[in-house]
């Protein structure tokens, strides 16, 4: 059986991260999202082009799939049904045929519950408490920014909703823009920025912080209640969905502090809610295995402080694909539990689900090009470049999904200068000069370089660092990284780079600033020639520019 998931939810302003994952009866996952292959970031679009690869993969057609799953929950009222019917529309209009997608009856499944599937079945529990928050969703037919479930052998079952009007994501990204950045994309650099306020007046501090608390919604443990702060409409009309977020006081931030310091206080409050909400929720519930899904779960310092707080008393996850992409997956999973009663993937799966690509395809790529292309030994090639302080580009095997390169669409430099985290950003990134680049380590050395270091192969939890003077490329201003910590049978050869190096790189994704990561031999060899990348290793072959 051939199972296609989509994460997709044209016309909304939920539609973004437009992602498709295949599962077939042998457990083999193929995902990607659609930005991947139509270099739009945060591509929303129906996933013509997704699909295409996903059936590409089997030698497919869309009349060979079995079942077709949507991981986005269906308003009741008014948009449920035209968002169905409009679904299959857009379907026609992307060269396939209407009939197609209808004989296979979609199926819409609510959209935290499967941001909780798919945290489930990545963890490895058996039975846990799960929590999910993000911007919106919809389940059971209404609107809501988030909820809590209980799931047991296989099974989940919903324990509360929280209502979209009092939605913290969409309040950390109503801040995100009085920073400066754009909501659903820039609220990792306000995360990121907060720290710079942290030797501030702690008068100002205070003050803040007691405003921005009227701000966020009104949560006292697991329950939230209306306290006058901002709240957030999320009605569905007849094209769209609109969410308000004006009201004075986020005006007032504005006119009132410097952003840094905005940022920081909202940094602190977010904290400060899922401190005392995991705090209730364990002691409500007795449960002792915790997941973490939906797009808040992003903001890794925020992990990193429930980690510090929980770690040591109870097991935790934070779901990598945490964010809407991860709902075509989702999806997938769902189905296939529904059919088998199953969970078809590991725990701690490698999320290296998209396509590889042979040394054929790269020289057909490499031959449009001006480049010195070299036949190598990639990791020996790529340790001697990067001990040398050059900024490289490592192109291998079946690229990630999601928003982290985790060595196989990656840029590499050296850990232990921070002229190399500069040297990145001016030759390759052109991003703001004070947000963090993150490392990897290989798992061996994690404990030498990390405080209570603990499994992380994901980049979606932070952790102070023991002396941070030592690989300032790869630390932020607080003393903390984001790291990718790498098992040698993860991927082995990214290991043993890793490993030549030192045990630590700085990894960053393979792209450009305001571009996808790259996903084909031809998406690297742009970007080399866009940027000043010293060098690219496609699997076996270094490529340079002409000089």
């Amino acid at each position: 059986m051939n199972i296609l998931g989509i994460s997709h939810l044209e016309p909304s302003s939920f539609g973004h991260y437009t992602s498709v994952a295949m599962l077939d009866d042998d457990s083999n996952l193929f995902a990607i999202s659609e930005e991947r292959y139509s270099r739009i970031k945060n591509d929303g679009g129906y996933p013509s082009k997704a699909i295409q690869i996903c059936l590409n993969q089997k030698n497919l057609r869309l009349e060979n799939i079995d079942k077709i799953t949507v991981g986005f929950g269906l308003e009741k009222q008014h948009m449920g049904k035209k968002i169905e019917e409009k679904f299959c529309s857009y379907a026609k209009d992307s060269g396939f045929k209407k009939t197609s997608i209808e004989r296979k009856n979609p199926i819409f499944y609510d959209h935290q519950y499967i941001h909780a599937r798919t945290g489930y079945a990545l963890s490895g529990f058996k039975k846990a408490l799960i929590i999910c928050l993000d911007g919106g969703g919809v389940d059971n037919g209404e609107p809501n920014s988030g909820g809590m479930f209980l799931a047991d052998s296989g099974d989940i079952q919903p324990i509360k909703y929280f209502p979209m009007y009092h939605s913290l994501g969409l309040t950390y990204g109503a801040i995100t823009e009085i920073c400066g950045f754009t909501m659903s994309e820039g609220e990792g650099k306000t995360m990121t920025l907060a720290p710079m306020a942290k030797n501030c007046n702690e008068e100002d501090q205070e003050k803040i912080y007691q405003h921005m608390c009227r701000i966020f919604p009104n949560f006292k443990g697991t329950n939230v209640k209306s306290n006058g702060g901002v709240t957030f409409t999320g009605k569905f009309l007849h094209d769209t969905t609109v969410v308000s977020v004006e009201d004075t006081r986020l005006l007032l931030l504005k006119r009132l502090y410097h952003k840094n310091l905005i940022a920081w206080a909202a940094q602190k409050r977010i904290e400060d809610i899922l401190i005392d909400f995991v705090s209730k929720a364990v002691e409500e519930t007795g449960i002792k295995n915790i997941i973490f899904t939906g797009g808040i779960f992003l903001n890794m310092i925020m992990n990193m402080k429930i980690q510090q707080k929980f770690g040591h008393k109870i097991n935790l996850f934070f779901n990598p694909l945490c964010s809407d992409h991860g709902n075509a997956i989702g999806a997938a999973l769902e189905q296939y539990y529904q059919d088998t009663g199953k969970n078809p993937i590991s725990p701690y799966m490698p999320l290296y689900l998209g396509s590889s690509h042979s040394n054929e395809e790269v020289l057909s790529s490499a031959n449009r090009f001006n480049f010195k292309i070299t036949k190598v030994n990639k990791i020996d090639t790529a340790i001697d470049l990067i001990e040398r302080g050059k900024v490289i580009g490592w192109f291998q095997g079946r690229s990630e999904f999601g928003p982290r390169g985790l060595g196989n669409r990656s840029i590499l430099s050296l850990a232990t200068d921070e002229k190399y985290k500069d040297t990145v950003n001016e030759k390759v990134k052109k991003r703001e000069a004070w947000r963090p680049f993150c490392p990897t380590i290989i798992e061996e050395k994690s404990e030498k370089i990390l405080v209570n270091s603990t499994y992380a192969p994901y980049m979606i939890l932070g952790f102070e660092m023991k002396n941070p003077e030592l690989y300032p490329a790869v630390c932020h201003v607080d003393g903390t990284t984001r790291p990718q910590i790498l098992k040698k049978d993860m991927n082995p050869d990214f290991y043993q780079v890793v490993k030549g190096v030192g045990g630590i790189v700085l990894n960053t994704s393979f792209n450009l600033a305001g571009d996808p990561i790259v996903e084909t031999p031809h998406d690297a060899l742009m970007t080399l020639k866009n940027s000043e990348m010293d060098a690219i290793i496609i699997n076996d072959f270094l490529v340079e520019k002409n000089k």
